[in-house]
């Protein structure tokens, strides 16, 4: 990741009016942080989590009496919704008005998404409860730590870091010591996810 540095802060109108050049952006106290694109093992095993989660919600969705017939977006008000691909999302901060994050991957619980005024041609205007980082091996660890602390302090309920090479998975809560999940271990999200039962060794494969 880059920063670029300015003389002055960048507004998000500035920040969305700049030219595409084949990078992610993201806005962060006014600098502009450019990341490359992700190598292939990063995009399948968003994909992996991704699923993972999807399944949950149609199980948990269909328990509460919906078919494939009345459409995802009924789905998505029942139960919320997952997504990836450099999710984006704006929020603020008390250092940081505008920062304008976009993450692997994102749960949005019903209530959540029930709460919120969202234009989906727009950022998410605030932090999923649970947010989804796959961490390139480029990534400083520094950057990493002020992420998870601005999704946390923007309302996170869990920010999940996985570890491609390491094959952990780093899980962070408010007010709660990070747990480490590595091995022959399960991902579980009880509080969100009550359904999820996913062993790493399907994600690692």
């Amino acid at each position: 990741m880059v920063t670029q540095p300015r003389a002055s802060a960048m507004s998000p109108e500035m920040f969305m009016a700049l030219p595409n050049d084949g990078h992610l952006h993201e806005l962060v106290r006014g600098e502009v942080r450019v990341m490359p694109p992700p190598k292939g093992v990063h995009g399948r095993i968003e994909t992996r989590l991704l699923a993972a989660i999807d399944r949950c919600l149609d199980d948990q969705a269909i328990a509460l009496g919906w078919d494939a017939s009345q459409g995802l977006a009924a789905r998505d008000r029942l139960v919320g919704f997952a997504a990836g691909g450099e999710f984006g999302m704006q929020f603020t901060l008390p250092d940081d008005p505008h920062q304008i994050r976009g993450a692997d991957g994102v749960y949005v619980p019903a209530a959540q998404y029930a709460a919120v005024e969202w234009d989906e041609n727009e950022y998410f205007p605030a932090v999923p409860h649970l947010v989804i980082e796959v961490i390139s091996p480029s990534e400083r660890a520094g950057d990493v730590a002020e992420k998870v602390q601005d999704y946390l302090a923007g309302g996170a309920q869990r920010v999940w870091c996985v570890y491609p090479h390491q094959r952990a998975i780093h899980i962070h809560a408010p007010d709660a010591p990070t747990s480490v999940l590595r091995g022959n271990a399960t991902l579980t999200e009880p509080d969100l996810l009550p359904s999820l039962s996913l062993p790493l060794n399907l994600i690692f494969s």
